[in-house]
């Protein structure tokens, strides 16, 4: 299966899109398998590590899917068990397109 993938992980740089061939079958397989397998072929951290008082919390990427190309609305992956053929493929020539956020910010 085709994938466009594009990967934010820090505020300071961003990657351009990347085309992957992921085997899997989108007709049977959840998007949750998808992206696990895109993290282990891309080596893209699940969480990153935030230290805080002596405390170590795990925060989780972002996962998105391109839901309508002219206007860059992308919609957030909430159901990791859901069919990845249910998804709309709006990438470059019809694969599926989907982003990885790995940025956190702070407020005080």
């Amino acid at each position: 299966m085709k994938i466009e993938l594009k990967a934010i992980l820090s505020i300071e740089h961003e990657e351009f899109p990347q085309i992957l061939e992921i085997d899997i079958d989108e007709n049977s397989s959840s998007i949750g398998e998808l992206i696990s397998k895109i993290h282990e072929v891309t080596k893209i951290p699940t969480h990153i590590e935030l230290k805080w008082d002596n405390q170590i919390e795990n925060i989780s990427c972002m996962h998105y899917v391109l839901e309508k190309k002219e206007y860059d609305e992308y919609i957030i992956i909430t159901d990791l068990e859901e069919k990845i053929c249910n998804f709309p493929k709006h990438g470059q020539d019809g694969s599926l397109f989907i982003l990885i956020e790995g940025i956190t910010s702070l407020v005080n």
